[in-house]
């Protein structure tokens, strides 16, 4: 059984100082100035700017018609504006939350994960009669002190994501319904968040590298966040 996460507030060592408070209902994640994003969250979707990165809880039995306005609702109880917010949520306990960090020379990478693959999915698989239609299990939060472009942005998700997919498949994970390797689960969740400091790149991908610091603080994070629940294997 996981053990309940004790509120806690601290300050990383990312940017200008990324403060982390944590109790078993929600990872918040607050930097001093507002940071470019592009994100597939319900709160702060696509690209944008954002100074607070919740993650919250929900019960496995989560069925919330309207998740988006349940976040808003959240986020009002906690006197977190919505606006420059990027929210998720996920059925995973909190207290697995993974932070890894990794550099590229002055470029910094910190990743905010939590794990857990119980809706593990093949996206390669046919998709006709699949019921998995549940909250996240695989959240991910990558914050890089550095600046990229709009292409760049979307290069460092494509790192993340490729490093996901190896992080799976390093756990042995697969999709129940196929017995294939799993390349995440039915509703992953990603945000990418940076400083815009420095020169500008367009690039975060695999040849550069900023992309394989993004990969390995991701990877390292999923792999940790398995562990954590005891999910995944060698």
């Amino acid at each position: 059984m996981d053990a309940p996460l004790r509120p806690a507030t601290r300050t990383l060592a990312f940017g200008d100082g990324l403060i982390l408070a944590a109790d078993d209902a929600c990872v918040h994640l607050r930097h001093p100035w507002p940071l470019r994003t592009l994100s597939s969250a319900l709160v702060g979707a696509g690209p944008g700017w954002a100074c607070d990165f919740c993650n919250f809880h929900v019960d496995k039995g989560y069925a919330g018609e309207a998740p988006a306005r349940d976040l808003a609702a959240w986020l009002a109880g906690r006197g977190i504006p919505a606006r420059r917010t990027v929210a998720m949520m996920t059925a995973v306990p909190l207290s697995r939350l993974a932070l890894e960090q990794a550099a590229a020379g002055h470029r910094r990478v910190l990743a905010a994960v939590t794990a857990g693959v119980g809706n593990a999915v093949d996206i390669t698989a046919p998709a006709a009669g699949d019921p998995r239609l549940v909250i996240g299990t695989l959240n991910l939060q990558v914050f890089v002190d550095g600046h990229l472009t709009d292409g760049g942005l979307v290069n460092a998700a494509l790192s993340a994501a490729e490093a996901k997919v190896r992080a799976l498949a390093d756990a042995g994970v697969r999709d129940p319904q196929t017995g294939t390797p799993a390349t995440g689960t039915s509703t992953d969740c990603l945000a990418i968040a940076v400083t815009q400091r420095g020169p500008a790149t367009p690039y975060a991908g695999s040849g550069t590298a900023l992309g394989r610091a993004i990969a390995a603080a991701v990877h390292g994070g999923i792999l940790a966040s398995l562990a954590a629940g005891g999910e995944g294997g060698p």
